[in-house]
């Protein structure tokens, strides 16, 4: 059965909510902020080179490097391996006479190749990724929270300070919970107005403003509970351009029972859900779908739309073209222990993500 939803007070950036009635609750805060976009590293291959028995010749160069790939005779073997650096190059392919097998690798500045031994007398030279030996993202923008050390923010994420005693403090990646890999993001806090981080969407294109998003979320349990009359709004992701967008937003009831909820600072919008889910031990996935466009808005928990929240043509969602994304978890009351939340595999993209 759906509760009453309060009536938040605004209070700088974010918000305190009180009991409104039914259906829905309105929250309020002041002042936005945005960072800066991060930028990538370029890659550079390495040149590999073998020799013994009969050679044939082939491969690319590199800028920065030369490398001719070589092959063996009959029976032959051989392995052999040159550095190069700088620039940027693909290794070659050098193909030997029956029973031959060759392998080798090079490395070049800021780059990885690798020679693999081909049956047959068969070697081939492959260019590594920039920057790193993560594996490549599928989608516009992904964050799995595998980048940077424990205790500190990811690589590439600014502080988005909140407007509490725990302003500039209170998330960080951790590894004691994890949706994939060995961390995630943490916030934890008992202050209400908690720091998030944040980060650039100028990378994106048209896609920051017309896009689905995916999140992993899990809440430390037992979840702490207000007293009676009191609700807790709890924002997880927000989109920031003239004003900040939350959608991914809670609101809990004294009973422990949330809903779900679009909002934004100025309490001009939107519905809520009915209070049908409660937070446990496990991982959830939400997913959110904005058109600034269209002033459209969709949500889903679990991969089942919550139909409830979805509109367009709502001047009222104040959506507007978005400069970066927001994440962890900022409340607006006073818990009577810390709120706990993890956060895992962000992505972003231009069609529907999913929760496998």
């Amino acid at each position: 059965m759906a509760l009453g939803r309060p009536l938040p007070m605004k209070i700088s950036l974010s918000l305190l909510v009180t009991s409104l009635g039914v259906g829905f609750v309105l929250v309020g805060c002041k002042g936005d902020a945005t960072g800066g976009a991060s930028g990538t590293g370029g890659s550079a291959t390495g040149g590999a080179k073998a020799t013994g028995g009969a050679s044939a010749t082939g491969g690319a160069t590199g800028a920065g490097g030369n490398a001719t790939g070589g092959a063996t005779g009959t029976g032959g073997n051989a392995t052999g391996g040159a550095t190069g650096s700088g620039g940027t190059g693909a290794g070659g392919t050098g193909l030997t006479g029956s029973g031959g097998s060759t392998g080798g690798s090079s490395m070049g500045g800021g780059g990885h190749a690798s020679g693999a031994a081909g049956g047959g007398g068969t070697t081939v030279a492959t260019g590594g990724a920039a920057g790193g030996t993560t594996a490549a993202c599928a989608y516009k923008l992904c964050e799995n929270f595998e980048s940077g050390a424990v205790g500190a923010l990811p690589s590439g994420w600014t502080g988005y300070n909140g407007y509490g005693n725990n302003a500039t403090t209170g998330v960080a990646l951790a590894s004691d919970q994890a949706h994939s890999g060995t961390m995630s993001l943490k916030s934890s806090s008992i202050v209400p107005g908690q720091e998030r981080i944040q980060k650039s969407l100028a990378a994106l294109g048209a896609t920051a403003t017309k896009h689905w998003g995916r999140i992993f979320y899990k809440v430390q349990t037992p979840v702490p509970k207000t007293s009676a009359g009191v609700y807790f709004h709890t924002t997880m992701v927000a989109l920031e351009g003239t004003t900040e967008n939350r959608v991914v937003d809670s609101v809990q009831n004294p009973d422990g029972a949330h809903q779900w909820i679009y909002n934004v600072p100025d309490d001009s919008c939107c519905t809520g859900s009915d209070y049908d889910w409660t937070f446990d031990a496990s991982w959830h996935c939400a997913e959110w779908y904005v058109d600034v466009s269209t002033e459209s808005y969709r949500f889903f928990t679990d991969s089942t739309e919550v139909t409830s929240l979805a509109f367009t043509n709502n001047a009222n969602a104040k959506m507007s073209s978005y400069t970066a994304i927001v994440v962890g978890a900022i409340f607006y009351q006073t818990p009577p222990s810390a709120f706990v939340l993890w956060l895992d595999d962000l992505a972003i993209d231009d069609a529907q993500i999913g929760c496998n």
